[in-house]
């Protein structure tokens, strides 16, 4: 396990590109503990993390083709309104 410790402050963008990381299971533990420990004190950033959760796992449910161009554009533009 990771020191707390070792773990350094991160940035509201730095966070954003680890809910990613996290949500598709690539963040490592001191990733996931920065995250963590950003999300305590951003409403922000701890709102796009449940939002990004909600909306994976509502794609998820609805089998539909996530890979064309036309969706990524709408996710993006949604994912956009929250920065």
């Amino acid at each position: 396990m990771t020191n707390n410790a070792n773990v350094s402050n991160i940035s509201c963008e730095e966070a954003i590109d680890l809910i990613a990381m996290q949500l598709d299971k690539f963040a490592g533990d001191v990733e996931r503990l920065a995250l963590e420990r950003h999300l305590k004190t951003c409403r922000h950033c701890f709102d796009r993390l449940e939002f990004e959760k909600l909306l994976k796992n509502r794609l998820t449910g609805m089998k539909i083709d996530i890979s064309s161009e036309q969706l990524e554009g709408k996710i993006k533009a949604l994912l956009n309104g929250f920065q």
